[in-house]
């Protein structure tokens, strides 16, 4: 996944920033309370819904911003060769392929839902793999050993190289018994080869009793 721009309108310290991001490192900088973290925050909930945001629907919304005035979240990132943009607000949320004018979902819950899909990972994973920070390091540590492997196996990716991995094994397993049970049903090399030497033995006899009786016709004909 790489991010492109995201843009936050009236939401929580951002009356209306934008933010491009260039290849390579990209570093946020300022004084407590300025929003770095919100910045973080913005693009969860861009990609999540209000479940990865702090508080209640109505605290998101920037202080000085009035009471009707839109929040509104705009993230534009890649993902399996592929572009998306996604459009956030308060109660409506939209997400877009690949520059079309046509969302390819337009609902708070359908958007979350189709973005979880795609991104592999649920908000939970997503949060702790992206968005660790140090004080939080404590959730994967509380985690016991099974939940933690299986938790970095996926995350890793190792989970589905497992199930690919289990999945060439079954269809091996299958395919060398219906080998062996080929190989059962069928006659050994000497068997093959007696049976050929009869068979030919047989033609040649079924070749000798014919040619007797093209003789015989041929002297009945001849009378």
């Amino acid at each position: 996944m790489r991010l492109n721009s995201l843009h936050l309108l009236n939401f929580r310290q951002h009356a209306d920033t934008r933010i491009e991001f260039d290849l390579g490192l990209t570093g946020i900088i300022g004084p407590n309370g300025s929003g770095k973290s919100t910045i973080l925050e913005a693009i969860a909930w861009a990609l999540y819904g209000q479940s990865a945001a702090r508080g209640t629907r109505e605290s998101i919304r920037f202080a000085r911003a009035g009471a009707r005035a839109q929040v509104r979240v705009e993230l534009d990132f890649e993902l399996g060769g592929h572009r998306y943009r996604v459009v956030r607000g308060l109660t409506s949320a939209e997400l877009y392929l690949d520059n079309s004018a046509t969302p390819i979902a337009n609902s708070l819950t359908g958007v979350t839902e189709l973005l979880q899909r795609r991104l592999g990972m649920s908000q939970r994973e997503f949060f702790n793999t992206y968005f660790t920070g140090q004080k939080e390091l404590a959730v994967m540590a509380a985690m016991q050993p099974a939940e933690r492997a299986k938790f970095l196996s996926q995350v890793l990716g190792y989970e589905k190289l497992k199930q690919a991995q289990d999945l060439v094994r079954e269809q091996r397993g299958r395919i060398v018994a219906e080998a062996n049970g080929l190989r059962a049903g069928m006659p050994d090399a000497a068997t093959v080869a007696r049976m050929l030497e009869e068979s030919s033995a047989r033609l040649a006899a079924a070749r000798q009793q014919l040619a007797a009786a093209e003789r015989r016709v041929s002297i009945a004909d001849a009378r």
